[in-house]
Formats: structure tokens, C-alpha cells, sequence
């Protein structure tokens, strides 16, 4: 049988759902094959028999990680990080884990309660396990998780990571795709809106997002205004601001950039170049989606969605009006 102690000792076992109130974690075992193919490490992930168990955190101390290397993948939603993550895997020496679901958790506890931090390094402990052959984690978070980003980097949890977003239009004809994808962008609006707060952009009363579409545009904003400050704080050397047009327009420069602020082997581009991730749906690897593809439903969405982009565009200019900077003052970074 095995016991509480033995999945803690196991790296094979990775916390998966975290249950705040009855203070317990729910471990599950995963093998390489199973991490590398999970978009999501949520209910989606697990096997057809799943083998786990429930822990109090109690029983929780962080085990040694020697001198394992985890990096994260901090970005806005619907922006590529997924397809980012899976070139990253390209990398025998990287496991990549997409948005493991307890950072969820703990990101909501961190804005509506005293932060964990004790509990968020110790998770991020046994997250740092990788399977053989990879030596190091590339972890991806969820984009309502940007909370945690400085935390993390100050903690040393986290060595480097990237800050990936794409430019407001192109974005919001993503967002509009998909009325799930507006609801999951709307998920950390009250961070977000605080946030803006702390960059002296009022959003009460007649600056108020009135609609679904300019408050996805504030949390935009909230994203791009936070990402600014990593990168030019003190984390700068430690913070790579990636563009995701960038990536697909300029893949081999994009991902030399990325390799070198990862200090990733060189000669692993080729490999993540040819990675057939390029031509699959990030989420849902059995659906065949290319560039040309994301370009051509990108292009309608702007003609469908024309009127509605340019009112949340509109948005961010009377909000980045009130410090005295149109939004052209925060381009997307090249």
C-alpha cells in the first residue's frame, strides 16, 4: 500500500488540486509521457485510473530540490503560451507543466487573503521533480497566476521567466472568438482593476469598464502595466518580454532570444523550430492548426468584431490618458 510518506518521497507524484479549507493537497501520479502531453494539469490531465491521495499540509515539507533550475511562463491568455511551452519541450533536458492547478488557488488566495507564501514555496518544491531525462522545469501558469510572479522571483522559486503577451486588437479578435475565452479573461478582473489602482488609473465611476469587452481591455492593460514594471524593476535580468506575433513572424530570431534568457543549448532551436506543435492546436494536439490558420481566423475576427475592438482599444486610451501617455506609450515590445 502506499502511504502518504511515500508519495511525498516520490517524484513521480505531483500536487494537483489543492483544497484550502479542509487544508490538504491532493497529489497525483504522472509519468513523463503524461506531463508532456497535458495541455492543462487539471481534471483533463488524469489517466484513466489515477493513483493518489490526499495529504494534510501538515504532513508537507519541501523536499530537497539541490540545484534544479525552474523557469515560468507568465502571459496575458489566448496568447500563445501553450505553443510556447511545448517548443520549450523541444528541449530534452526541459519538462514543461501547463498550469498546474493549484497555483489557481493560491493566486485567489493571494489577492483576497494573507498571501501563502510558506505554502507556495513548499508546492513549488515538488514541482521542481523533473522525470528523467529532463534536469530542469519550465513551469506555465495560468494568466489569472500573474500575481505570483514576483513572489516567485524574489522567493528564487522561479530563476528567470518570460512575459509573453501580443499586441490589444489582435488579441481582443482572439478573445472574441470564443465566449468562453471572454469569461476566462474576465476571471481576475478584481486584481487586475487593482492593479491599475496602483498605477494611478481610476476605473470607478465614469471610467468604468461598461462592458465585457472594454473590462477584457483593462485586464490587458493591468497585464501590460504589470509586466512593464518586472521588466524594469528588479527582476529586469530576469524577465524576458516575449510577443507572440513576434514568434510566429520571427521564430528562429524569437526562440534565440528565449534560448539565451533561458541559457537553453543553442542547438536545441532546430529541433524546436521543427517541433509539430507549429501545426497543431496548442490545447488540443489531435486538432491540426497552423499559422496560417491562427492568421486567417484572426483576420475575420477583426472584420467581424471590428466595432468592438475599437471600443476596447478606446478604452485603454482614455485610461492611459489619465497618466498623461496614450497607449502607443506601451507598444508591444520588439
Amino acid at each position: 500500500m502506499t502511504t502518504a510518506t511515500d508519495i511525498l518521497q516520490d517524484p513521480h507524484y505531483l500536487p494537483f488540486q489543492l483544497d484550502l479549507t479542509n487544508r490538504r493537497v491532493l497529489f497525483v501520479r504522472l509519468d513523463a509521457q503524461q506531463r508532456r502531453e497535458a495541455a492543462f494539469l487539471d481534471p483533463r490531465a488524469l489517466p484513466p485510473q489515477p493513483q493518489g491521495a490526499w495529504v494534510p499540509l501538515s504532513m508537507l515539507e519541501a523536499p530537497a530540490t539541490g540545484d534544479v533550475i525552474a523557469d515560468g511562463i507568465f502571459h496575458i491568455g489566448h496568447c500563445g503560451s501553450t505553443l510556447l511551452s511545448r517548443l520549450l519541450d523541444s528541449w530534452p533536458e526541459v519538462e514543461g507543466l501547463r498550469e498546474p492547478l493549484p497555483l489557481r488557488d493560491l493566486a485567489t488566495a493571494w489577492h483576497a487573503t494573507a498571501p501563502p507564501h510558506v505554502l507556495l514555496a513548499t508546492l513549488m518544491a515538488y514541482w521542481r521533480r523533473p522525470l528523467p531525462p529532463a534536469s530542469r522545469i519550465a513551469i506555465k501558469l495560468t494568466s489569472s497566476c500573474n500575481v505570483l510572479a514576483e513572489p516567485l522571483l524574489r522567493d528564487g522559486a522561479l530563476q528567470r521567466a518570460i512575459l509573453l503577451d501580443m499586441p490589444l486588437a489582435s488579441w481582443l479578435a482572439t478573445l472574441l472568438k470564443s465566449e468562453d475565452s471572454v469569461r476566462d479573461a474576465l476571471a481576475a478582473f478584481d486584481e487586475r482593476a487593482d492593479v491599475l489602482r496602483g498605477h494611478g488609473i481610476t476605473i470607478d465611476g465614469e471610467h468604468a469598464p461598461r462592458d465585457a469587452i472594454e473590462a477584457c481591455a483593462m485586464g490587458w492593460l493591468a497585464e501590460r502595466l504589470r509586466f512593464e514594471a518586472l521588466a524594469s524593476g528588479e527582476f529586469a535580468s530576469r524577465v524576458l518580454r516575449v510577443d507572440f506575433e513576434d514568434l510566429l513572424a520571427a521564430p528562429e530570431a524569437t526562440l534565440a532570444r528565449i534560448a539565451a534568457h533561458l541559457a537553453l543549448d543553442p542547438d536545441g532551436i532546430a529541433g524546436a523550430l521543427a517541433s509539430p506543435a507549429w501545426g497543431r492546436y496548442s490545447k488540443a494536439q489531435q486538432h491540426g492548426y497552423g499559422r496560417d490558420d491562427r492568421a486567417h481566423d484572426i483576420a475575420l475576427a477583426q472584420q467581424r468584431f471590428g466595432a468592438e475592438i475599437a471600443r476596447g482599444v478606446a478604452w485603454v486610451d482614455r485610461a492611459m490618458a489619465q497618466r498623461n501617455t496614450h497607449v502607443l506609450a506601451i507598444a508591444p515590445p520588439r
